[in-house]
């Protein structure tokens, strides 16, 4: 099985023929593979300040726009100071399994689609009218 993992693939030089109409036809033969990315940087910047979310105070004890900000502020620098703690092994968790009486309320769904559609299927396959029509003509 050594043997397996020692075996590579080396790509030939193309013939001179190929070489010339490449060079013609302006063809790029320059692996793209492992270029970076060109990026705007306008792709990953930040909300603008309409497109933050509105704030609504309904009650006196609501958290105003005002508030929210400096929280945001505060996790974010919370966040930075924190560093990861490398000497932990990373675990990755599988999400939370949902409610068995979620699951249920989608079955039943499933079926009372299942049993409407069983019913407009039979309307729309009922050709006893068109046997009338037949006969009339």
């Amino acid at each position: 099985m050594n043997k397996k993992r020692n075996v590579s693939f080396i790509k030939p030089e193309d013939p001179e023929f190929l070489k010339v109409l490449k060079r013609q036809a302006g063809y790029d033969d320059k692996n793209h593979k492992f270029d970076e990315l060109q990026n705007a940087d306008g792709d990953f910047a930040e909300d603008e300040d309409t497109e933050q979310p509105q704030v609504v105070v309904l009650k006196p004890g609501d958290l105003t726009a005002e508030e929210a900000e400096v929280e945001k502020k505060r996790l974010e620098k919370e966040e930075a100071e924190t560093k990861a703690d490398l000497s932990q092994k990373v675990i990755f968790k599988p999400k939370a399994k949902s409610s068995e009486p979620e699951s249920n309320k989608r079955k039943m769904k499933e079926e009372q689609n299942k049993h409407s559609k069983d019913k407009k299927s039979r309307q729309l396959l009922s050709f006893a009218d068109d046997d009338d029509d037949d006969e009339e003509e």
